[in-house]
């Protein structure tokens, strides 16, 4: 996808924010949907979700790769065929399972990665909020929370692939309420987009699963002293 095109895709007023809807079709969802929960994959318990690793383990001094599930491999072809990632290819998934309440605080994926993220929403919808970042010595005294400096908030809609980039990558923390229902407020860039209006409330209904779709710089091979 070409800069011009990805334009039009453009949601809000904060810089390289875009959003994609019904980026796949329901067969294409359904199948992801079989593929992810039939995979052998080991699942993760974090705080507010559950994970799967695709493409290797993400170090300080970069990635460790991993071979990459066959299911997963159209899907990183395309976002780089379509120049999400400077036209080269993402390395690394992260498979996010999210129950309804459960979340994310606001965080940043840093330098480790190429300046893009691309998320596609699977099964249940959730709002993805954006944090202006703060100094150190203000996130030092307060962690970040999504009250501090709220300046976008997007539906993520089954189907849909969020993109961001630029400011939106170097300059915001984003994350997602621990909410059975969100609530539509004024920061929603997309609310008439998704068929919503502010002061709605939106359920979360379902399981909701995500992958979340980067490009590691660096890779070591598995002898590396990590």
């Amino acid at each position: 996808m070409a800069s011009d095109r990805l334009e039009r895709h453009r949601v809000g007023t904060l810089c390289s924010l875009y959003l994609i809807e019904q980026y796949i079709d329901r067969e294409a969802e359904e199948r992801l949907l079989r593929d992810i929960r039939a995979s052998k994959q080991q699942w993760k318990a974090v705080s507010g979700r559950k994970l799967q690793n695709l493409g290797g383990m993400v170090h300080k001094k970069g990635l460790v790769p991993a071979p990459m599930p066959s299911w997963c491999t159209p899907l990183l072809a395309r976002l780089a065929s379509e120049g999400v990632y400077g036209g080269q290819l993402p390395n690394h998934v992260l498979v996010n399972a999210y129950q309804p309440g459960e979340g994310i605080l606001p965080h940043e994926d840093g330098p480790l990665y190429y300046p893009a993220v691309a998320i596609l929403s699977l099964a249940a919808p959730a709002v993805v909020r954006f944090v202006r970042k703060r100094s150190a010595a203000e996130a030092h005294a307060e962690p970040h929370q999504f009250s501090h400096q709220l300046v976008a908030s997007v539906v993520c809609q089954p189907r849909s692939l969020l993109i961001f980039r630029d400011e939106a990558y170097s300059d915001c923390l984003h994350g997602i309420l621990e909410a059975e229902v969100e609530s539509i407020d004024a920061s929603v860039v997309n609310a008439q987009q998704a068929g919503l209006a502010i002061g709605q409330d939106l359920p979360r209904g379902g399981e909701r699963i995500s992958l979340t779709v980067r490009r590691v710089l660096h890779t070591y091979s598995l002898d590396i002293r990590l």
